[in-house]
């Protein structure tokens, strides 16, 4: 099992969460989701075999909602955007 942080857009409220965790839980292969309204993240496991983070994030997307935008050196490392 894999486990997988996506940073989110477009969460109005504690059940735009809620409609989301639904969404994820039933794509084939995630053993389980949680939504954070409050940090905008999902925390998604899953079987690596069975489903692609892509996947995940075009699930988001089929939801309603968006994958955040980058943040320069967030994550260690660059956004792209200012091509360092």
């Amino acid at each position: 099992m894999q486990v997988g942080m996506l940073k989110l857009a477009g969460l109005k409220d504690e059940g735009c969460a809620i409609k989301l965790t639904d969404a994820l839980k039933s794509v084939n292969g995630v053993n389980d989701a949680d939504v954070s309204f409050d940090k905008a993240k999902a925390s998604v496991t899953y079987d690596e075999e069975k489903v692609s983070l892509q996947r995940l994030k075009v699930a988001v997307e089929e939801a309603g909602y968006a994958i955040a935008a980058p943040v320069h050196g967030e994550d260690g490392a660059c956004c792209g955007g200012c091509g360092g």
